[in-house]
């Protein structure tokens, strides 16, 4: 089984459904957004390779790609005090994700190898997922509730800059998740060898299980 690599992104949700969201946006342009559908963590929804939709890439020495990442949605609700404008964050929610049409899978893999593989790549995603529970937990002590007034001459107005305001928090979140994402996916390849060692992946898949409880 040969080496693997992985790629990671922050991906905004606009409305969340069960396991697959297919409005997913990723910036490629000032004036262009790109819709992707993703796959949501799910702990009874497992990888499988018809999830990896991208063309391998001819020029790789890996025999798999994972694009895998976050989506974060602040809720804020508007609270009317006299004649300012306040607001509160009502929740933040966070998910890790997976994107098929960004990840690739070489064919002609053999049976064992290709099991292997994907026990693998469900540990990125897993890691992912890991991250994203620690973090939620550390976001709502900080965020949940926390009120705070926007400027505008009106409503409307006020929203905007409401908006505003929480997206710069919500970058801050995300610039965390990323610098945790790549440390831990970073640690998982070298202890593992990409999956090669199979004891120390056991570990790791071990670890993972207690997710899916």
């Amino acid at each position: 089984m040969s080496k693997h690599s992985k790629k990671s992104y922050f991906v905004k949700n606009k409305k969340p459904s069960e396991h697959i969201i297919k409005n997913k946006q990723k910036k490629i342009h000032p004036s262009q957004v790109l819709i992707l559908p993703v796959l949501i963590w799910n702990k009874t929804r497992l990888l499988k390779w018809t999830d990896f939709e991208k063309k391998p890439d001819s020029k790789s020495k890996a025999s798999a790609s994972s694009a895998i990442g976050f989506q974060s949605q602040p809720l804020i609700e508007h609270i009317k005090t006299g004649i300012k404008f306040k607001f509160k964050i009502g929740d933040m929610q966070l998910h890790a994700i997976f994107i098929p049409s960004l990840s690739w899978v070489v064919k002609n893999l053999s049976k064992k190898n290709s099991a292997l593989l994907l026990k693998h790549e469900q540990g990125h995603f897993d890691l992912a997922e890991e991250i994203t529970r620690k973090t939620k937990s550390s976001a709502a002590k900080r965020f949940h509730g926390r009120a705070f007034i926007a400027n505008g001459k009106n409503e409307d107005r006020a929203k905007k800059d409401a908006i505003y305001q929480v997206t710069k928090i919500r970058k801050k979140i995300d610039g965390m998740l990323q610098m945790k994402l790549k440390d831990q996916q970073t640690k998982y390849e070298s202890i593992t060898n990409h999956g090669l060692i199979k004891g120390h992946q056991e570990r790791y898949n071990k670890r993972f299980e207690k997710l899916r409880k």
